[in-house]
């Protein structure tokens, strides 16, 4: 018999890797515990593949996990490293997009395969996030006459810079793009209908798995597509409110177990040791700790 959630999908910054960088205690049970149920693992990042599959060999997740990167543009099944499902931009519209950001002031950053395409290889911004995901630095004189299909276009800066240009693009290609923040720092663009939602619909489409049988992690602007799509979604503590809004609960924090609290109800996962968690009160019967009980702001009916 299948286990009830035969999917579960986690964002990572702010949701599956807590304030140090690592897995709770607890989630790393629940990993054992998933996996001992037959259910798969998807990590949904906006990152770049051998970003993703760097972090997460540096976290030792395995090499059994299901690989959505670039916001869902790519999909990729690790166990056989198939290439599931891949999404990229028409070239003209990314092209029309660099434009205005460019005449936002906007740095922008097109990661594609292994490699980050920049105009400015020197930049600070560009240099972390080559190093951070494993790519290499391909210098471009102008982006606005890219020559591929983008699965990604990165736009970086602080947010008195890129919510003006947000405001346009989505007045101007509010239909052909999708566009999420994914921290303070980047906003980030892929093809229209393509989120870390419809990576979770392309993938359960391929392995027959209906949606109701999925769970999903997140806490930030990019995660809301995956929130709304999977049968449960689950905003963490210290997720942004339109997040806590798409879920239909909302746990403790990635620094408070908020990952293993969920998990426990629907997997054996064994918590006798964890601190926090051994003696904790269930977060569905817990009547004097608001914060770890996870509450349901969407009022779909859950499974």
């Amino acid at each position: 018999m299948p286990p009830e959630y035969q999917l579960v999908a986690f964002d990572m910054d702010g949701t599956l890797v807590d304030s140090t960088k690592d897995l709770q205690p607890g989630t790393r049970r629940a990993f054992e515990a998933m996996r001992a149920a037959g259910t798969r693992i998807m990590l949904a990042s906006g990152r770049p593949i051998p970003g993703l599959k760097g972090l997460a060999s540096k976290l030792n997740l395995g090499q059994d996990l299901v690989l959505a990167g670039m916001n869902g543009s790519i999909v990729v099944d690790q166990a056989t490293n198939r290439e599931i499902t891949r999404h990229p931009m028409p070239l003209n519209i990314a092209r029309a997009l660099i434009a205005v950001a460019k005449r936002h002031d906007v740095l922008v950053m097109i990661p594609h395969d292994d490699e980050l395409l920049v105009e400015d290889p020197s930049d600070t911004h560009a240099q972390h996030e080559a190093t951070s995901n494993k790519l290499s630095i391909r210098h471009v004189d102008d982006l606005t006459e890219l020559d591929v299909k983008p699965t990604k276009v990165l736009l970086v800066g602080e947010r008195d810079i890129t919510d003006p240009l947000l405001d346009e693009l989505n007045r101007t290609y509010g239909d052909q793009v999708e566009l999420a923040y994914s921290s303070p720092l980047y906003l980030e663009a892929t093809a229209a209908g393509i989120h870390k939602g419809s990576a979770i619909t392309d993938y359960c489409e391929a392995e027959g798995i209906p949606l109701s049988r999925v769970m999903a992690f997140g806490d930030n602007g990019n995660d809301i597509g995956m929130l709304r799509t999977a049968g449960l979604g689950v905003a963490m503590g210290n997720g942004i409110p339109e997040a806590k809004a798409a879920a239909d609960l909302v746990t403790t924090s990635h620094d408070d177990e908020g990952i293993a609290r969920v998990l426990s109800r629907y997997f054996d996962v064994d918590t006798s040791d964890v601190p926090g968690l051994s003696e904790a009160p269930h977060p569905e019967t817990n009547e004097t700790d608001d914060a770890a009980r996870p509450t349901n702001p969407t009022g779909r009916t859950l499974t």
